[in-house]
């Protein structure tokens, strides 16, 4: 499971899990991240760098749910400010961005 903390969303940025995985997903692909699933044996994965290029690598196991949370986490790490993102999908990142400090 997952250890990062349950943030809540405002109701004015729902969207679906669903829906926040597949715009992390293009997200990620218009970063030129490369996103894969793999067998983490138990691990949940993140944001990491493989021969120096940044990867998203999820463990395959994971519900949609905790894949959306650690997703939001890696791209809070990224410097997105220049980078047009969906607001509701800003919405998570920035969630996850203001736990840290």
């Amino acid at each position: 499971m997952c250890d990062l903390p349950q943030i809540p969303v405002p109701n004015f940025y729902m969207m679906t899990d669903s829906q926040l995985l597949q715009e992390f997903e293009a997200l990620a692909h218009r970063l030129n991240i490369p996103l894969s699933r793999e067998d983490l044996m138990g691990g949940t994965g993140g944001l990491c760098v493989v021969r120096g290029e940044q990867r998203l690598i999820l463990d395959y196991r994971l519900d949609v749910p905790t894949q959306v949370d650690i997703l939001a986490h890696a791209f809070s790490q990224l410097p997105l400010d220049d980078v047009f993102i969906k607001p509701s999908l800003r919405a998570r990142i920035d969630l996850y961005g203001e736990a840290q400090v």
